[in-house]
């Protein structure tokens, strides 16, 4: 899939704040609402959160709006299943 470069650039403006938050969490497998649930409680993300998915940021999945790390070793999440990530 063709990502596109201004829904990239977007996504991509959380990934470092995503990776620190989601550091606790590593090798944890989370549904989709529980990751929802860590990042509404970040401050950095007020008003935003909902434009931050775990979708954006895994290394084997990957959609037009995807964060630079999608597809690569810098992602964040790893997708087990719908709604079923691993925090890598």
């Amino acid at each position: 899939m063709k990502k596109s470069p201004g829904w990239e650039k977007f996504a991509s403006k959380f990934h470092d704040k995503l990776k620190e938050v989601m550091l606790p969490y590593k090798n944890k497998t989370l549904q989709t609402a529980r990751i929802k649930e860590i990042i509404e409680k970040v401050n950095d993300f007020r008003g935003q959160e909902q434009w931050i998915y775990p979708s954006d940021h895994c290394i084997n999945h990957t959609n037009k709006g995807a964060c630079y790390c999608a597809e690569t070793k810098n992602a964040i999440f790893e997708k087990k299943s719908q709604g079923i990530y691993r925090v890598l």
